[in-house]
């Protein structure tokens, strides 16, 4: 787990405090001080003689450090009892208190303030921005003695605030500010029993049991509301999440929009998102909307202006950019492990027939019966996108045959597609996806000029998308590097494992609220970078219709692009009278017996076919 960090910043005041009778603080004088030096760092920062011999070296390692200057020891009667090291860093003159040890028998005594008091007022003198140090909540006195010495909180990594919050509620301190790593502010934290919990409302209580499940185990937020058309999958939201509080459930949009909440999960129908994305954000709500974003150019334009209008907090719930081995990869290339991108694949190849009757309800007209082969891309190509972060800019489309296995689901569309990327760099991305296959696959690979990386595939059986190899040089050009598996946990995996897609949705709802609560990294898909995730797949299937001709990928950012489309209404989507009605597949919309979906309706043991078997008279 990631160490916590504190800032203290020059013109904090600085107690002058004599030291107890019998104490000295002292410099490092000669190389015999380097045996007591190991001797109190041994105390607290190392476990073994092992270590401790390893630490025996490391008190020149930095070249801004000159022991001489910068190491210190508090003496008792002349022995070295403790030490610390403050030096700066003369590249960003950012002051650093490190290698704090004091020794087990003298702990309790309420020392350890002075290696703070003598740290400030040296490199406070030198002209640093600001202090640094890394601790951890379990070195309990150090913590209480920075916050009291005037060090500060940083939000620089996953899950700060609330460690932060919680160490709060055990010293009993009400409130701290709070910095991100550059030093400026980010905001006053409170303690835990203090701290006001972001009010969450659900929009569709089957796959909006994911949001909701993060709430009840969440400490930074509550579910409030929850809207379904289904009475019965209300009772089991309130039965399931509504124990210990006052959940309000409805049947009815408009009513559940006036809730007192802070933000929506639009967890209803893909093909209807964008219009009650809108509501919401006209609402005065942040919006986090599941896949898909928008399904005509129009609506596209609407939803970009609608969040810059408002001002208002949209977020993407594209999880699988947050699956292990992906949300890896962008922290790597961040880095810049990989170097320049190259080149991509991603694929999402899901066998839907097993579930096809549950998703669909047996519906000939069901969103998922008229999609396209495209229109479902943005498991496949969404991490890619937010690896890169960069746009994509052209693309061209292959579509897959309908095939015997759609026409067992009574889905009107090619069994998969493929799309060809060119972002903005030049680099290509492949996009492999669909609900046709006959096997499930989701796996993703990304070369660059410093080497690749790539998830292991599914069908290995040894952790699939939680598995990451690399094969990185250190510099360009070095062709040294051999096969490495990295690990891809972070601070957030253990509590994630409560929900599901590899755990990929509570990092969805994770950096939702962060977003919310005003924390500046927090990694949501915003608005933008959504449409860059899907647009590609439109316009695959524009590909297709056009016998095969690249398309360009229009860029809504520019307000100019918007005029062009903003009256583009072409959907597959045969329920909304405004749309210019597209085939759902290119050759044609096949055609499928009523037969079909009423077989699907006599599948046992399923309460979502009820209605339709008592349609038909089976029960």
């Amino acid at each position: 787990m990631a160490q916590l960090k504190m800032y203290w910043f020059p013109g904090t005041p600085i107690p002058d405090e004599p030291l107890p009778e019998g104490y000295t603080i002292t410099n490092y004088k000669c190389e015999e001080d380097k045996l007591a030096w190991v001797a109190c760092c041994k105390n607290g920062l190392v476990d073994d003689d092992a270590d401790a011999a390893a630490f025996d070296d490391r008190i020149g390692d930095d070249e801004d450090i000159d022991p001489y200057k910068d190491v210190f020891f508090l003496d008792y009667n002349g022995e070295h009892i403790g030490t610390f090291t403050a030096f700066t860093k003369k590249d960003s003159m950012i002051g650093d208190l490190h290698m704090v040890g004091l020794k087990t028998e003298f702990r309790g005594k309420g020392l350890s303030k002075y290696f703070n008091y003598v740290t400030e007022k040296k490199l406070e003198a030198e002209g640093v921005r600001f202090i640094s140090l890394t601790t951890d909540e379990w070195r309990k006195g150090a913590v209480k003695s920075y916050l009291n010495g005037g060090f500060r909180p940083v939000q620089y990594n996953l899950g700060m605030e609330d460690r932060w919050q919680a160490v709060l509620e055990e010293y009993g301190i009400d409130s701290v500010p709070m910095y991100y790593e550059d030093g400026s502010f980010y905001k006053t934290i409170y303690r835990r029993s203090l701290s006001k919990k972001v009010r969450i409302g659900v929009f569709g209580a089957g796959r909006g049991q994911t949001m909701m499940n993060f709430c009840k185990h969440s400490g930074s937020a509550e579910l409030v509301a929850v809207c379904d058309l289904y009475e019965d999958k209300l009772q089991h939201a309130k039965e399931t999440y509504g124990q210990g509080c006052d959940l309000a459930c409805y049947t009815d949009f408009d009513e559940f929009l006036k809730h007192d909440m802070d933000c929506v999960v639009l967890a209803n129908y893909a093909n209807e998102h964008a219009p009650y994305a809108i509501k919401c954000l006209e609402a005065g709500k942040h919006v986090l909307s599941e896949v898909l974003p928008v399904q005509t150019m129009r609506e596209a334009v609407e939803l970009i202006e609608a969040v810059e209008r408002t001002g208002k907090i949209y977020a993407y719930a594209e999880n699988y950019a947050y699956m292990p081995a992906p949300r890896k990869m962008r922290s790597l290339y961040r880095q810049g492990v990989l170097g320049k991108f190259e080149y991509g694949e991603g694929e999402y190849m899901h066998n839907c027939e097993p579930g096809w009757h549950r998703y669909t309800r047996c519906d000939p007209t069901h969103w998922r019966n008229t999609m396209s082969a495209f229109y479902y891309c943005t498991h496949s190509l969404g991490p890619l996108i937010h690896i890169t972060g960069l746009r994509p800019v052209s693309v061209t489309g292959f579509e897959a045959p309908f095939n015997d296995r759609m026409l067992r689901m009574g889905a009107k569309a090619g069994a998969f597609g493929v799309e060809m990327v060119t972002l903005e760099n030049g680099a290509i991305l492949k996009s492999l996806h669909g609900v046709g296959p006959s096997k499930n696959s989701v796996w993703y690979s990304v070369y660059g000029s410093k080497g690749t990386m790539e998830s292991s595939r599914e069908i290995r059986m040894d952790g699939g998308v939680r598995m990451l190899y690399a094969n990185c040089d250190e510099d360009e050009g070095d062709n040294e590097s051999e096969i490495i598996c990295i690990s891809t946990d972070d601070d957030l995996t253990q509590a994630s494992e409560i929900s599901g897609h590899g755990g990929s949705d509570y990092y969805v709802m994770y950096n939702l609220v962060e977003a919310i609560r005003g924390n500046k990294n927090a990694e949501i898909v915003d608005v933008y970078e959504a449409l860059d995730m899907f647009l590609p797949g439109m316009f695959a299937y524009y590909s297709v219709l056009d016998g095969g001709k690249p398309q360009a990928i229009p860029d809504l950012r520019d307000k100019a692009q918007r005029e062009i489309w903003r009256n583009d209404t072409r959907s597959t989507d045969p329920k909304d009278p405004d749309n210019t009605l597209l085939p759902s597949y290119s050759k044609g919309n096949p055609e499928i017996p009523d037969a079909v979906y009423e077989r699907m309706a006599t599948y046992p043991n399923d309460d979502v076919t009820k209605s339709k078997r008592k349609e038909l008279g089976l029960e």
